[in-house]
C-alpha cells in the first residue's frame, strides 16, 4: 500500500501528532478542520452546566448494570461517573466506554486527580487500564492516584507491563515522556482513604459476594457530599456512610423487568437457570423500594438511581422512581448517561 503521509507532504510524526491531537480538538467543540463538531442537545446540556463553574458537578458517564454491550436496544454504557468541583475531576469506576464518554464531556483529561474503583467486576474496571493509556497521551496528570480493592496495583502493573510496547512507540513517535504508572492505593477497609485541600473521600466494606472486598465511596467537597452505593445488597453500612449525604448515588434493581429479561434470555439459549440467577441477584443488589429505605433512612436531600438492573431500554423512568417513592419523600432522578447532577 502506498504510504499516502509522503505524498501529502506530511512525515509519520507529523501524521501520528495529529492524530494524538484531533480528540483534544473535538472536546473543544471544534474539528481538527475548523468546523464546528456536531453537538447533540444533551451534550451541550452537559458542557453548559459544567461551563457554568456553580458548584459541585455529578456527571453520569455509564448508567447500565452488568458486563453488556452498549447494542441498539440498550442506550447505556457501563458504570462509569466522575465529580468535577474547581477544575479538579474525580473518575468513579470505569465500564467499558468511559474513555470516549469522558472525552465527550469536554473535561480535560489534566483535570483528573483520582480514580476510584468500586471493586473488581468488568462492567466497573474493564476500562481502567484504557482510560490511563489515552489519558496519557491527552494530558492526564503524571500525579494521577487510583484507589480501590486488591489487587489493583498488581493490575495496574500487568497491564502497563502488557502495552509496554505501545507505550515506547508512542514515546518514539511522539517525543513525549514516558507513561509513568499511578499511584496506587489499596483499598481493604473502611475509614478515610484520601484528603486533600478539595476533597475528603471515605469508604465502607459492603456486601457483593463472592466479591471481597467491595467498596462504598463518599466525596465530601465544602458545598457539597456526594455518596456512592457501588454494587451491593441493601445495607447499613450504606445507610451511615451516606448519613446527611447531598446525593446518594445508589445501583438499582428492577424485579419484574429483570425477571422478564432473564427468562427471554433463557429463551433465547442462554445458558443460565433462572431460579440460580435470581437467587445471586438478590443476595448481590438492591431492589429500588428497598433503596428507597436506605436513602430514607441516610436522610439524603436526592436519590440518583444508577447501575440500573436490568440497564436495557423500553422501562420507563416511573416504574423506577414509584418503587423507590414507596420509601423516600426527597428528589428521585433515574440516571442517564451524560446527564448532570
Amino acid at each position: 500500500m502506498a504510504d499516502t503521509s509522503k505524498r501529502s507532504g506530511l512525515s509519520r510524526r507529523d501524521l501520528l501528532t495529529s492524530l494524538a491531537a484531533a480528540p483534544l480538538a473535538l472536546t473543544a467543540g471544534i474539528s481538527p478542520a475548523g468546523e464546528t463538531a456536531p453537538q447533540d442537545a444533551q451534550l451541550n446540556e452537559v458542557q453548559a452546566a459544567l461551563k457554568r463553574g456553580d458548584g459541585t458537578k455529578l456527571v453520569i458517564l455509564g448508567s447500565g448494570a452488568g458486563p453488556n454491550p452498549r447494542v441498539p436496544n440498550r442506550s447505556r454504557y457501563m458504570t462509569s461517573h466522575v465529580i468535577v468541583s474547581n477544575d479538579r475531576a474525580y473518575v468513579i469506576d470505569c465500564g467499558l466506554g468511559v474513555t470516549n464518554q469522558f472525552a465527550r464531556t469536554g473535561i480535560p483529561f489534566t483535570a483528573v486527580r483520582s480514580i476510584f474503583i468500586t471493586h473488581h467486576h468488568p462492567d466497573h474496571n474493564v476500562e481502567y487500564g484504557p482510560f490511563l493509556l489515552i489519558g496519557w497521551i491527552q494530558g492526564l496528570p503524571r500525579s494521577v492516584q487510583a484507589f480501590g480493592p486488591p489487587p489493583l496495583a498488581q493490575m495496574t502493573l500487568d497491564f502497563l507491563r502488557t502495552y509496554q510496547a505501545t507505550i515506547d512507540f508512542w514515546v518514539e513517535d511522539l517525543k513525549v515522556e514516558p507513561l509513568v504508572p499511578p499511584v496506587v492505593k489499596e483499598v481493604s477497609a473502611s475509614g478515610t482513604v484520601m484528603q486533600d485541600d478539595q476533597v475528603r473521600v471515605a469508604t465502607t466494606l459492603v456486601k457483593h459476594p463472592p466479591v471481597r472486598p467491595a467498596l462504598a465511596y463518599r466525596f465530601d467537597f465544602p458545598d457539597r457530599s456526594i455518596a456512592f452505593s457501588g454494587d451491593t445488597a441493601p445495607l447499613e453500612a450504606v445507610t451511615g456512610l451516606a448519613k446527611g449525604a447531598s446525593v446518594l448515588v445508589h445501583e438499582a434493581m428492577y424485579v419484574p423487568a429483570l425477571e422478564a429479561y432473564i427468562r427471554s434470555r433463557i429463551a433465547s439459549g442462554a445458558p443460565v437457570r433462572f431460579e440460580d440467577y435470581m437467587a445471586h441477584m438478590k443476595i448481590d443488589h438492591s431492589p429500588a423500594e428497598d433503596v428507597g429505605r436506605v436513602a430514607q433512612l441516610a436522610g439524603v436531600k436526592t436519590l440518583v438511581l444508577s447501575h440500573l438492573t436490568p440497564g436495557i431500554d423500553g422501562i420507563p423512568d416511573t416504574s423506577w422512581r414509584d418503587e423507590a417513592a414507596k420509601h423516600f419523600t426527597g428528589e428521585i432522578v433515574i440516571a442517564r448517561d451524560l446527564m448532570v447532577v
